[in-house]
């Protein structure tokens, strides 16, 4: 959490460019991540049967059901909430980089990213839309 103190309480603070600006933090995130997709690994009966895990995408069953009867497992449990944790830290900074980058407002859209996850980039869209600053331009197509 001390993170999105940073970029929701003081985004254009030196120590918030300084911590939040590279992608040290998300990468330490993925990695402690990474590391608990491991050891599951390494565990005996450490990750949910696979048939169960693909249940969860199979539109013709019951992906929802076969979700919660993930949640038993510790491990899956522990898995997803650092996989949340760590695309949603990814997204909230680049919506704060956005937000410098462009000169929108962005703690309320980072502060929902946090709390709810994709709504935050939605509301930061829409934050974009209401003050004239318009929606991000791609970065795949400028010239560098």
């Amino acid at each position: 959490q001390p993170f999105w103190v940073l970029l929701t309480l003081l985004p254009n603070a030196g120590v918030t460019k300084k911590i939040m600006g590279g992608l040290e933090v998300v990468t330490v995130c993925a990695l402690v991540h990474f590391f608990i997709v491991v050891t599951s690994i390494l565990e005996p009966n450490g990750t949910a049967p696979m048939a169960e895990f693909n249940d969860v995408f199979d539109p013709s069953g019951n992906p929802q059901a076969a979700f919660m009867g993930m949640v038993q497992y510790p491990n899956f449990v522990s898995e997803e909430w650092s996989h949340v944790l760590t695309w949603d830290l990814f997204v909230g900074r680049w919506i704060w980089l956005d937000g410098l980058k462009r000169g929108v407002f962005t703690s309320h859209s980072v502060l929902f990213c946090n709390l709810i996850g994709p709504p935050g980039l939605l509301l930061h869209l829409a934050t974009c839309l209401v003050t004239g600053k318009g929606l991000p331009s791609n970065e795949a197509t400028e010239e560098e």
